[in-house]
């Protein structure tokens, strides 16, 4: 199965990518996909975040087990966070910098068969040099609604 996604950068501009990614793919792979596809190298410590459809932080999946209680990144498939049209997650690149991105999903479809891991499919802005000075807090409603509504950029990049 397919998964269309749509990567938001939470800067002032608007800087997004629609990526289609296979639903095996791991949540460790997607850190990775989404780095390559932002221009950033991979080596930064990562971590999602499970959302509410208010984009809350709920619960973390790190890139690695401190106890035994946490949820690896390593052994997480994307399809485990990500099932339904409209779901959600957050994840957050670089500690230092705080790089944070919204993540919803906006389509899957179970009859590709494909055999790509990912695709980038649509690009929009481009990265700022340097992290927002603004932490993490909530998206805006009125820029998820701008972002999310009635996209027509869509229609003819199917599955």
């Amino acid at each position: 199965m397919k998964l269309k996604l749509r990567v938001i950068l939470n800067v002032k501009t608007d800087v997004l990518r629609d990526i289609i990614i296979d639903s095996k793919v791991t949540l460790k792979e997607m850190s990775d996909i989404i780095s390559e596809s932002f221009g950033f190298d991979s080596t930064e410590i990562s971590t999602f975040h499970h959302t509410n459809e208010d984009w809350e932080l709920l619960e973390e999946i790190k890139i690695f087990k401190i106890d035994e209680s946490d949820i690896s990144m390593e052994n997480s498939p994307i399809s485990d966070f990500l099932e339904f049209n409209g779901d959600k997650i957050i994840f957050i690149y670089d500690f230092l910098n705080y790089w944070t991105f919204f993540i919803e999903l906006f389509d899957l479809d179970e009859n590709v068969e494909d055999k790509f891991k990912f695709k980038c499919i649509n690009s929009i802005g481009t990265v700022p040099s340097e992290a927002p000075s603004e932490i993490y807090n909530s998206i805006d409603q009125d820029i998820e609604d701008n972002i999310f509504e009635n996209d027509d950029s869509l229609t003819d990049n199917e599955l």
